[in-house]
């Protein structure tokens, strides 16, 4: 509990400049971002977000499990990417939901400084207007899962009609396509890639659902009624259900 206590308190210290630079950025319209943000604003006030909740669910598990405790950004997500990247040389993604929310609406995919601290600065003043589980929707709402696959049309295709009867594979499925969207022609590689990202999103989903107090703070944050369903067993455990 306490070290939990400890991470949310470096988190928002280390989030103040961040939080300045977006204020200072929306009052004098540097990067002129007061376009996207409105654009932003739009897409997350559109009434056509029918999300469940178990997408949601494994969204957080998958892209953000620090989402509760962050304000559009996670410096702790930041620092670990740069560590990683020093220590070993391999790349580590650290963008908040918000932050892929932001990229999906925007557009932009350059591979520069300025653009991913503009980024960051929407993302903030983003989160500061919106909920997160209205986000989260607007997120998936707009997502490209791969060819031909974009948004809520996308994962109807692929999930039925009525996303509420979605099978959990499913639904972990189009979370891992987040990573690793569906190519034109699929090949054995992209399939393996696939196949692994979802079974690390179950296996993270089981330990969050045995770490309970940390799990009932995050996804309340989402502000959903339901209860996600219970994850199913691997051989020799018991089912978790992350809310309980």
């Amino acid at each position: 509990m306490a070290e939990n206590q400890f991470l949310v308190l470096f988190i928002q210290l280390s989030s103040l400049p961040f939080i300045i630079l977006s204020r200072c950025c929306e009052t004098l319209n540097a990067w002129c971002i007061r376009e996207d943000f409105n654009k932003c604003l739009k897409v997350i006030n559109s009434p056509t977000h029918q999300i469940p909740f178990s997408f949601l669910f494994y969204l957080v598990v998958a892209e953000d499990r620090r989402n509760a405790i962050h304000k559009g950004v996670d410096p702790f997500a930041m620092i670990r990417a740069v560590y990683i990247r020093i220590r070993n040389g391999d790349t580590q993604g650290a963008s908040t939901i918000e932050q892929q929310f932001v990229r999906a609406i925007t557009n932009r995919f350059e591979r520069n400084i300025s653009r991913k601290i503009r980024e960051q600065v929407l993302a903030i003043a983003v989160s500061r207007r919106r909920d997160k589980h209205q986000i989260a929707r607007a997120y998936l709402s707009s997502a490209f899962y791969g060819y031909g696959i974009t948004g809520v049309i996308g994962l109807k295709n692929q999930c039925g009609y009525n996303l509420d009867t979605a099978l959990d594979y499913k639904v972990l499925e189009m979370i891992a396509r987040l990573k690793y969207p569906e190519p034109l022609y699929p090949s054995a590689q992209w399939e393996i890639k696939l196949q692994q990202r979802i079974e690390y999103i179950r296996a993270c989903a089981r330990q969050l659902a045995i770490n309970q107090t940390y799990s009932r703070r995050n996804f309340h944050a989402l502000g959903s009624p339901l209860q996600p369903k219970p994850l199913p067993p691997l051989r020799g455990e018991r089912a978790f259900s992350v809310c309980a």
